[in-house]
């Protein structure tokens, strides 16, 4: 070729009519993402078996051989709701307004932190009419969306145990078991009936100790409670669920659209637990349905196989991201060895290594901005142990900081989820982006990166976006749905 005809290649080209310059420069990038999405047409069984996941037979993070289960007492929320522990921990009050705040202005009072988490529980007091996406319409959607988790199980979201349609009473248990063949008719059934109360997926893992709090503790009674003299029975299993929030709410983050997405959520998982464990009960088994209290769902729904951990600390499930919630059922029910779900890995978290979106989005700067996950935190003030007793160190991971983030909702009045619209993983279920999620379970940080940017290009993943609030109360009208 001549040095003419070279030049003339690489002249910057005046677009066609109608062409979109976001549509040029993502063609710019496949250059290097071509290789990654080229090899997903070629690749068949083996890709769609990435795709479903790597199965582990141990939980796929490293856990440390002193790893303690994490005390109820010690969840934040749990603490700001408590006036006894607040009583007995002044230090934490005081610990949380100082290092959350920052500097403190002179007579200026430190935010305490079950102040700030009233606040936020009272977010609908604090509508402005003037601001995109804060407006009584904003809030009273959300007031709306959280009436069903406040009805069936109020302040279950803030982790209180045993409340309503997750009550811990056993004494509606049928007195004959039903005689089910095997432990695949035991999963069919349970599964099917997940998938009838509304569960997206559904898996069924063995309890383990590790993800239970221990102990537990009631904030609204201020009874610590142990699983051997309180719990009603010993679990053998537990069933992990989980559902869709909205993708136009969410994409809304932080204005309040996106608390009511989340709020709708966990309304929603609170029927479905409760649903579950009456269905578990009435064939003659033991079973109490839980959201945000009795465990950690991130790391049930981890090893029940519907998902990954990621950077922000939430799990990431394959076609939905992390725009979902989690319920469980803890049962005496048991299965055969070879029944049970496995955790699953997707190739999620060594994409979070190389995309950081989630962090550069996160409005208090909370989501760890490491290149690799550890198995303790690294924030600025994580040597202190008086600063970071709501952190359960062990795990190999990103660890946020989860005061921070409070400090956020309070001053937000609603929650935030500005690191789930941001995620690249959040995406509705089209084919194209399926396709990019294949490519990401086998391709390396490089790719990584590029497909990063692409998902910029495109316009996903913003944050504080006017325009997304004005859509999301027009797409009522959107589709099928008039």
């Amino acid at each position: 070729m001549s040095q003419k005809e070279n030049q003339s290649v690489e002249q910057p080209q005046e677009a066609a009519p109608g062409v979109d310059a976001r549509r040029r420069q993502l063609l710019k990038l496949s250059a290097g993402t071509v290789a990654g999405v080229g090899v997903v047409a070629g690749a068949g069984a083996w890709v769609k078996n990435r795709m479903d996941g790597i199965v582990h037979q141990e939980f796929p993070n490293e856990i440390s051989a002193d790893f303690k289960p994490m005390d109820q007492r010690n969840v934040n929320q749990t603490y700001a709701l408590s006036k006894k522990l607040q009583a007995a921990h002044p230090e934490r009050n005081l610990n949380f307004g100082i290092e959350s705040l920052g500097p403190i202005q002179p007579g200026e009072k430190p935010m305490h932190m079950g102040e700030a988490f009233m606040t936020f529980l009272h977010g609908a007091e604090r509508y402005d009419n003037d601001k995109v996406g804060y407006t009584q319409l904003d809030f009273a959607l959300e007031e709306a969306c959280w009436h069903g988790s406040m009805s069936l199980a109020p302040l279950v979201q803030a982790g209180v145990p045993g409340q309503g349609v997750l009550t811990w009473d056993q004494s509606d248990v049928h007195e004959h078991q039903y005689p089910f063949k095997d432990s695949v008719e035991k999963v069919s059934a349970i599964k099917t009936a997940a998938r009838t109360f509304g569960a997206a997926r559904v898996g069924i893992c063995r309890r383990d100790r590790r993800w239970d709090y221990n102990p537990l503790y009631h904030a609204l009674t201020e009874k610590t409670l142990t699983w051997e003299e309180d719990f009603p029975f010993e679990p053998k299993s537990v069933i992990v669920m989980i559902v869709p929030m909205d993708y136009e709410a969410v994409s809304t983050a932080p204005a309040i659209p996106q608390s009511a997405t989340a709020a709708q959520g966990y309304s929603n998982i609170a029927m479905l637990a409760g649903q579950m464990a009456k269905f578990i009960r009435r064939l003659g088994f033991q079973a109490v349905g839980a959201t945000n209290d009795l465990g950690n769902s991130v790391a049930y729904g981890i090893a029940a196989g519907l998902g990954e951990g990621s950077r922000n600390g939430a799990m990431v499930a394959p076609n939905l991201g992390p725009r979902i919630r989690i319920c469980k059922v803890y049962t005496d029910l048991e299965l055969d060895e070879v029944a049970y779900d496995t955790p699953r890995t997707y190739g999620i978290q060594e994409f979070c290594e190389n995309c950081k979106r989630c962090g550069e989005a996160c409005p208090s700067g909370a989501i760890c901005m490491d290149d690799k996950p550890s198995m303790a935190p690294t924030y600025p003030g994580s040597e202190d142990p008086l600063y970071t007793w709501d952190v359960n160190t062990g795990v190999r991971k990103f660890y946020s900081d989860p005061k921070k983030c409070l400090k956020f909702w309070a001053d937000n009045g609603g929650d935030c989820g500005a690191c789930i619209a941001a995620c690249p993983w959040n995406k509705p279920d089209f084919w194209h982006h399926r396709l990019i999620d294949a490519s990401n379970t086998f391709t390396g940080g490089t790719v990584h990166g590029l497909m990063t940017k692409a998902d910029i290009l495109f316009g996903y993943g913003n944050v504080n976006d006017e325009e997304a609030v004005r859509k999301f109360w027009k797409s009522g009208f959107s589709g099928d749905f008039v």
